[in-house]
């Protein structure tokens, strides 16, 4: 593993310095979380979580943290400047924390699902909404080196120009016999699984017009009483054409892991494949034959999921709360996100196409356009600053 040197100037986050991260939550997750903080230089000031047990942990990742014995301990340490919310997304855990959160008037980021239900997500929304708070949700696979640098070919670059149909598969067996809640939820791979897809998908195309789904799960699959595949024809207003795989049901011979998901993007221009760590390598016909040139445009950018991803998106949320911009990823784009998953649960139930709108309400507006165009998308990512920096 090669170290990168930091070659932007110290001030290039601005007022970031002054924000510093207080963790709300410090379960397993949030050991990842700071390990792609410290990549990155993103300053752990602060915990809590009613366990003692992980507010140790916390001190040993982050010795000049402080460990705090109460939520309201921690939104009144003046080195707080954001959260970093990783309580459960059941709503009888996470409204009480973020209804907390927005009355001490701390930005926030919280982890994905945003909820269980598009209501409850509204619910949320709206909250910080009134009291003027800004909040992201942790959508960290668009936070992937390459993930950013897809999102700059396909919408600023137009490398395939208009997209018109586009494709991504996830199929390999995740067993949740091990797991306290995973697969006993009301609702388990659309909302705990592939709503890392959606939120891609969403900064990438925006909302679709309709969704269609099938839903179902494996009977012999150990600890899943619910859904554990949701697969999802989409259709945006564009004219694109989009086709979701996803399940964690399958245990054959040719497994596409999470974190290794296949995309593809196709439109009159070319052809685009992408993986979560992997390059973004253009195909073109050539002179409309059957000759194909290929180009990679994005070398550079292999980086780790974990953690890499999620020292990025703080670094995203901190760098566009100091300039005053929306981020990518915000709640009220992430709506968008949980209207899909809504609209998934309810045509696997019904059997039916639903339209987005019905979901949205007086919120879909069929000219939305992509996530990308509704956040910080010039925001420059930082290099890593340590040891563990992509080769």
């Amino acid at each position: 593993m090669t170290t990168t040197v930091r070659t932007q100037p110290a001030a290039a986050d601005g007022g970031a310095e002054r924000l510093g991260i207080g963790q709300v939550g410090l379960g397993g997750i949030t050991v990842h979380h700071r390990a792609g903080y410290a990549l990155y230089d993103q300053p752990v000031v602060a915990g809590y979580d009613p366990d003692p047990a992980a507010r140790a942990r916390l001190l040993q990742d982050a010795p000049t943290a402080t460990a705090h014995g109460s939520l309201d301990e921690l939104l009144a340490d003046p080195a707080v400047g954001v959260v970093d919310l990783a309580t459960p997304h059941h709503r009888p855990t996470r409204l009480p924390v973020v209804e907390q959160v927005v009355a001490a008037g701390k930005p926030f980021l919280v982890q994905k699902p945003l909820a269980m239900s598009y209501a409850e997500a509204l619910e949320l929304v709206e909250l910080a909404e009134a009291g003027g708070v800004v909040g992201m949700v942790n959508q960290n696979m668009c936070f992937t080196p390459s993930a950013i640098a897809l999102g700059r070919a396909l919408v600023d670059d137009r490398v395939v120009g208009e997209p018109s149909y586009a494709q991504l598969v996830a199929q390999y067996q995740f067993d949740t016999d091990f797991h306290p809640w995973f697969g006993r939820d009301e609702r388990w791979w659309t909302a705990g699984l592939s709503v890392h897809h959606l939120g891609l998908l969403q900064m990438l195309f925006g909302p679709p017009e309709t969704v269609y789904a099938m839903t179902g799960h494996d009977v012999s699959q150990p600890g899943v009483t619910v859904d554990g595949w949701g697969h999802l024809a989409l259709r945006y207003p564009s004219g694109l054409q989009l086709v979701v795989v996803s399940t964690g049901t399958y245990y054959g011979t040719e497994p596409v892991r999470h974190g290794d998901e296949a995309v593809w993007v196709q439109g009159p221009a070319g052809l685009v494949d992408w993986r979560p760590e992997g390059d973004v390598v253009v195909s073109r016909r050539v002179d409309g034959g059957s000759e194909v040139q290929r180009r990679s445009l994005a070398p550079h950018t292999r980086g780790t999921w974990f953690p890499h991803a999620f020292g990025l998106t703080m670094a995203h949320l901190r760098q566009a709360l100091a300039a005053s911009r929306t981020p990518l990823c915000s709640l009220q784009d992430n709506l968008h996100v949980m209207a899909v998953l809504e609209a998934t649960y309810l045509s696997g139930a019904q059997r039916r196409v639903v339209e987005l709108a019905e979901v949205l309400g007086d919120r879909y507006d069929p000219a939305y356009g992509t996530g990308w165009s509704h956040g910080y998308s010039t925001w420059e990512p930082p290099l890593p600053a340590s040891a563990g920096a992509p080769a």
